[in-house]
């Protein structure tokens, strides 16, 4: 049975369920849809394998669909009373209803005739072009006494199936019949014809189960099989089961599929026999048994209908065509739905939504004729991108429609700026250059939300000037323009939770080249040493590329696809965030378990919980989950879930008016969860009805929350949340006791004032300080109180409003901790640049002591590399048509104070120790060593030991670039270096200028090209397998540069800012020795090392190839020259004056090309 395999791809219940039962299902013979019809007369079609909704009628009211035909555009219906034909949008078009003695069993399409079989001797032919319904009666035969229950056509024959079990051949042409045979001696349930077979299934007597009732009806075991060419029965199929429903499957030779009424199916030939590894499929036969089935024209896939009115779609694809030629059907827009208040002023709702009354006298707007007067209207300007877009053909200007305003309507009023600043709505010019042409509705999402793409220039990145501009503070933000980078909002978010940076940056795991957890821990020391500016996580991003399990979720984009970065070309942005913020604590859990158990024996937290993770710790949550079977039976298990997912109740019927749910409700109902299911139950071998319910033990320190808000029902929810919010402040609001100046001046001017040092910063950071301090109205409240009950349940209340009682908990309060709103990432919806994600940080007060030396706490927006200060309504100010909650973070109250900020570097001297080359290439002969480890008394055991570096990278993507009309060249995106090897040099002592670093970094990544010119790598080099070099991961000489770094080391080279970028490592300036920029005049190019030091040492280097070793000893050559001439102020001043003067002029003359060089 190779080649097919059947999965469950999607249930629902239909309409009228559990009460009515899916009685009849058949799929549509041209568009993409699934009829139901149900046993309370109820017909409904769903669209394409997610099984939505498309139409819904009522047929009859007293009995039930007994079966279902699709022909071109109609759906024709039949009942034991009544024929009924509608569209496929639900219209009725014509109805016929038969003699009240002929019961209708089935219909059959034959040359524009419905041919209608039932509890008679007689068929209806029913013309469908002029509904004449003639009938013909069979009774002289003798053939039809039991009537027609089913009807199945083949190119020679009809087939008329009774409930006496017997099957009658009849001529296609006449009518007449030609053969019968008895399938079985009971009723026929089932039977279909392909070729010359023809397959059935029924009841026969058998022995009864019992002495009072000797014979019984049973359901046969077999499927009846009967040669039309022989006109005789054949060898039965052993189907092992009791079958229900036969059918063919004719994309494969001969080959059947039998359905059981309990819920079991398989896939046979018709002469082969069951075997056990005949595969069997097992339904979910929850609601009832099995009363329908339908086979797509495809095969691709199976509907199957029960007594409960469960609708189950199986396939042998995710995405099934019912039909050869996919064709969805055209859904009816709903009209749209007026606001719940029409403001006076509020133009843009045209007044004929408004319903008029009728009324028989003269309406008071009904002025006389002598008082009116024809006025023209005055045309709306045209709008700009039509203008921009026309082109001019005979004087005839030709534009496409822009969409954005209704056909044959203009306002009553057309608005202008000043009237939008009038009633406190922002201007409509955009603030970009770039947004000046394009349509001002477009730009509902404020500045500070938009999505920026940096500008590069050679070196990378934009001036520091410019940088400054978009982040004033000493925080770091982050790249957005390389592979992965949509991540960024939660990396930022990972990092000012404090319990967590502490606990990555102890965490060293040397044996695991790639480990996210530490360079998490590397990133996370890059912005503490950084003041403001723009990091890269290429390192984080470059191991988060190799995990198996990011990239079968679909969180790894392609980076070789530009539109990819960044943006959510794959889904939602939102639900790609939630599923990486999902992924990455788990990941970070499996590698803290995996690694040796760090020291932190400084922090203060339970010694009970020295067997958990810092992820589990801090993110943790011990749940107790409870199943309970109907037989019985109960299952105890414990848990520790990282994070938890909104779940909202249903909403409320239109009628009906929605309920106030608040959010701390929200959040007891999504961690105390109760699921009902079918699972398997161990003591019984059996799939048993269950309950699930999950209750929590202890409270984690920092609660992670997805929000969900995938579907447009949770959306809903959440607007009808925050209305309801809003007009309950009002209404409480309105009947509150106006306060007088003078005490809103005192609470504006209490203890609760800022600092002069806060002032300062303030004022530095852009702050207004005058804003109303009345709060809005929000949902999601600031601050939560969770207590867990000692009888089992919890308890979430909203402690925003007011101080929380420090009193001693009641009896029933097991554990109470107060959270406060830590974090909320954000999926900003735009149009124009595709959307972004943003996050909302409320940045504690130790980061602010070490980073602007303020003790006060902040809440920052972090959009990537521009980070600025909001007030903390912000951050839970939530309009869902741009601005789309994703993730949320509480932390508790009072945990920053148990966790140092200053952590010792994991790594020690012994990192800088000879370590073995990872290639391959020659296992017997070992690779050359090219440099000489530190002895254990030249470890950088002092600060200010002096080295010196440098490096050679390769190109992994090219550069991207554009070419304006007038010459000019502007980077769209660098190129992607990767580091390819690294060399540090002692500084001094006896073995100044030997190597103690030489390291070749292996890759696993496509390069596009080895700059050999430059960097001296050739193809083979950086691959383990055929390298004679030495191979080092790119983890390993990271953690040696990182402790040459940590341990003070003043660091020589030239251009060193480059190299550091591509390693993606920050040094501190008091730490760096650029050469190129010792020897360098203000507003003057900067000097090659190759023409240096011809000049000034009078040496000539990379004249084949470059080499890091050779380059290294030359910028320690030229910073001790350097040094030799600037000893004190008198020479620095004749060094710049007279030395650098005279290099810039040889320079210039000799076009800055060393004499005898190539």
């Amino acid at each position: 049975m190779a080649g097919i395999d059947y999965k469950e791809l999607q249930s629902v219940f239909i309409d009228g369920a559990p009460r009515f039962g899916a009685n009849s299902v058949t799929f549509d013979n041209e568009l993409e849809l699934l009829w139901v019809g149900n046993s309370g007369g109820h017909v409904t079609s769903y669209c394409g394998s997610s099984l939505q909704k498309f139409t819904s009628f009522q047929i009859d009211r007293t009995n039930p669909v007994l079966q279902l035909k699709t022909l071109k555009d109609r759906v024709y219906s039949l009942t034991k009373h009544r024929l009924a034909g509608h569209s496929k949008y639900g219209i009725k078009e014509f109805e016929f209803i038969p003699d009240s003695r002929f019961l209708m069993d089935c219909i059959l399409y034959k040359d524009s005739t419905l041919l209608i079989g039932g509890k008679s001797s007689s068929l209806i032919e029913f013309d469908l072009t002029t509904g004449a319904s003639p009938v013909r009666d069979f009774s002289e035969e003798g053939k039809m006494e039991y009537g027609v229950s089913m009807f199945r056509q083949s190119p020679r024959f009809l087939c008329c199936g009774d409930e006496a079990g017997n099957v009658t051949f009849r001529d296609k042409q006449t009518l007449k019949a030609q053969h019968t045979f008895s399938a079985h001696s009971g009723m026929l349930l089932d039977m279909d014809i392909h070729g010359h077979l023809v397959v059935t299934c029924g009841y026969s007597l058998r022995h009864g189960l019992d002495h009072a009732h000797p014979q019984a009806y049973l359901p046969e075991r077999v499927v009846k099989v009967f040669d039309t060419r022989m006109m005789r029965s054949v060898t039965p199929i052993q189907a092992h089961l009791q079958p229900r429903f036969v059918r063919f499957v004719p994309m494969f030779s001969r080959r059947l599929i039998i359905v059981s009424e309990s819920g079991q199916f398989l896939l046979i030939e018709d002469n082969a026999t069951v075997t056990p590894n005949t595969p069997m499929y097992q339904l979910n036969d929850l609601c009832g048994n099995m009363s329908s089935f339908s086979l797509s024209p495809t095969l691709e896939a199976l509907a199957f209908g029960d007594s409960g009115g469960h609708l189950q779609l199986w396939s042998v694809s995710a995405s099934p065509n019912f039909n050869q030629y996919q064709k969805m059907p055209d859904f009816i827009m709903p009209p749209e739905q007026l606001q719940h208040r029409i403001l006076p002023d509020d133009y843009s709702i045209p007044l004929s939504v408004i319903p008029m009354p009728h009324c028989d006298e003269v309406l008071l707007s009904d002025w006389p004729k002598k008082y009116c007067r024809a006025v023209s209207r005055r045309p709306p300007p045209i709008d700009p991108t039509i203008i921009q877009t026309m082109k001019m053909v005979h004087g005839i200007g030709y534009a496409p429609n822009p969409g954005n305003r209704r056909r044959n309507q203009v306002p009553y009023k057309l608005k202008d700026i000043c009237f939008q600043d009038k009633i406190g709505k922002k201007a409509a010019v955009p603030d970009s250059p770039l947004g000046r042409d394009e349509q001002p509705h477009l730009y509902m999402v404020p500045k500070k939300y938009r999505k920026i793409s940096l500008k590069y220039s050679k070196i990378g990145l934009e001036d520091d000037e410019m940088l400054q501009h978009y982040n004033k503070t000493n925080f770091a933000g982050l790249d957005p323009n390389i592979p992965n980078s949509y991540c960024n909002s939660m990396l930022q978010a990972l990092y000012f939770l404090h319990p967590l940076r502490s606990s990555l940056l102890r965490h060293h795991n040397l044996e695991k080249e790639f480990d996210l957890a530490e360079e998490l821990g590397f990133l996370f020391r890059m912005q503490d040493l950084s003041k403001g500016g723009v990091l890269q996580a290429g390192n984080f991003l470059r191991a988060f590329r190799t995990i198996p399990e990011a990239t079968a979720l679909g969180l790894v984009q392609n980076p070789s696809k530009p539109e990819q970065v960044g943006t959510a070309t794959h889904g939602n942005l939102s639900q790609l965030i939630q599923n990486w913020n999902c992924f990455i604590l788990q990941q970070l859990q499996t590698e803290l378990s995996q690694a040796p158990k760090p020291d932190e024996s400084k922090d203060k937290f339970n010694p009970k919980d020295q067997r958990r993770t810092a992820l589990q710790r801090i993110f943790g949550t011990e749940m107790t989950i409870a199943t309970n079977f109907r037989n019985g039976h109960q299952e105890k298990k414990k848990t520790v879930p990282l994070m938890f997912t909104l779940s909202y109740p249903p909403l409320a019927s239109p009628d009906e008016a929605p309920v106030p749910v608040s959010f701390c409700d929200l959040v007891c109902r999504s961690i105390c969860s109760v699921v009902q299911a079918k699972s398997w139950d161990l003591s019984s071998s059996t799939y048993q009805p269950m309950e699930q319910v999950r209750t929590p033990t202890s409270l984690p320190e920092v609660l992670a929350l997805n929000c969900g808000l995938l579907r447009e029902e949770e959306k809903q929810f959440w607007k009808i949340q925050s209305e309801l919010t809003k007009l309950s402040c009002e209404s409480s609001a309105s009947v509150r006791k106006p306060q007088s100046p003078d005490h809103e001046y005192s609470q504006a001017n209490d203890g609760k004032g800022k600092s002069d040092a806060w002032n300062v910063f303030a004022q530095r950071e852009g702050l207004d300080l005058t804003f109303e301090r009345e709060n809005k109205p929000s949902w999601v409240p600031l601050s939560i109180k969770i207590q867990l009950l000692k009888s089992g349940g919890m308890n979430v209340v909203d402690c925003t409003k007011g101080a929380v009682d420090e009193e001693e908990a009641s009896d029933n309060v097991a554990l109470e901790h107060v959270y406060d709103l830590y974090m909320t990432i954000c999926h900003i919806v735009d149009p124009r640049t595709g959307g972004n994600l943003v996050a909302h940080i409320n940045v504690a007060e130790i980061y602010h002591q070490v980073k602007e030396k303020v003790t006060h706490t902040q809440w920052y927006l972090l959009n990537d590399f521009q980070i600025c200060s909001i007030d903390a309504q912000e951050a839970v100010d939530f309009d869902l048509q741009w601005k789309i909650p994703a993730v949320i973070y509480y932390s508790r109250r009072g945990i920053n104070e148990e966790y140092n900020y200053e952590v010792p570097f994991p790594v020690d001297a012994s990192i800088l120790t000879l370590s073995e080359s990872v290639s391959k290439s020659h296992p017997q002969s070992p690779v050359p060593i090219t440099f000489t480890p530190l002895k254990p008394s030249e470890m950088p055991y002092e600060p200010g030991m002096l080295v010196a570096l440098d490096a050679e990278f390769v190109t992994l993507n090219n550069e991207e670039a554009e070419l304006h009309s007038d010459g000019t060249r502007s980077t769209i995106k660098p190129s992607h270096m990767s580091l390819a090897r690294v060399s540090v040099v002692r500084g001094e002592g006896d073995m100044e200028g030997v190597p103690f670093i030489d390291d070749y970094i292996s890759t696993q990544e496509q390069v596009v090209d080895y700059l050999t010119k430059f960097s001296g790598i050739l193809p083979g080099d950086l691959d383990v397998s055929i390298s004679s070099k030495h191979l080092s991961t790119l983890k390993l000489t990271y953690c040696k540069l990182s402790y040459l770094i940590q341990s003070k080391c003043t660091i020589v080279g030239h251009g060193l800012r480059k190299d550091f970028k591509v390693i993606n490592i920050v040094v501190p300036q008091s730490q760096v020795r650029d050469t190129v920029l010792l020897y360098h005049l203000p507003r003057k190019r900067f000097i090659s090392l190759k023409f240096l030091a011809w000049h000034f040492l009078d040496i000539k280097i990379q004249e084949k190839v470059h080499d890091s070793i050779e380059d290294a000893r030359t910028a320690l050559k030229l910073y001790k020259k350097y040094l030799e001439l600037t000893k004190n102020e008198m020479q620095i001043a004749k060094f710049q004056q007279t030395h650098l003067n005279d290099m810039y002029e040889i320079g210039r003359k000799l076009e800055w090309k060393v004499p005898g060089s190539e």
